[in-house]
């Protein structure tokens, strides 16, 4: 089952974050640091608006994805997809494709034109992942994040959900 995540998901929601950061520490933005730093309210807050889905086996929580949409005026036709994590325990039943599948119709709910996210250059699985959901590759961002000191490279990716 998946669902948009509440504030009463706050403890799995942290746990599956984290236990992600530790996991996959290349696969997202903040640090481990920076989310442990961040308060129940700030998670609670974000929770609540209802663009963070998770995937449940058996009421646990094993796979979530995030959806953004563009703060400014001008931004506000497009969304950033991500975080995108599958515990492995769960992995290779079709979660990840079914997460994003969810957060993109829910993009279209929203009335968003695109969706974009970035992936690490590196994350094979990932980026076939989201080019077999239609994403196509629109840039490379040098450098885009540092990982215990060594540069690493974000692919740029998009889909426009008015031209599927």
């Amino acid at each position: 089952m998946i669902r948009a995540l509440t504030g009463a998901d706050l403890s799995a929601y942290r746990a599956m974050w984290l236990d992600g950061l530790r996991r996959t520490p290349d696969a997202f933005l903040l640090t481990e640091a920076e989310a442990v730093g961040m308060t129940d309210a700030q998670l609670i807050a974000r929770l609540e608006q209802g663009t963070i889905f998770g995937a449940f086996v058996q009421d646990q929580l094993v796979g979530m994805i995030a959806l953004s949409r563009g703060g400014p005026e001008r931004l506000r036709h497009m969304g950033d997809l991500g975080p995108l994590y599958v515990h492995p325990s769960a992995q290779g039943r079709g979660l990840g494709r079914a997460l994003m599948q969810v957060a993109e119709q829910a993009a279209r709910d929203m009335g968003l034109l695109q969706v974009e996210l970035c992936v690490d250059a590196t994350n094979h699985g990932a980026i076939g992942l989201y080019k077999s959901c239609g994403f196509v590759q629109i840039g490379l961002r040098p450098r885009s994040v540092i990982v215990n000191g060594t540069p690493r490279d974000d692919l740029l990716m998009l889909k426009q959900l008015d031209h599927a």
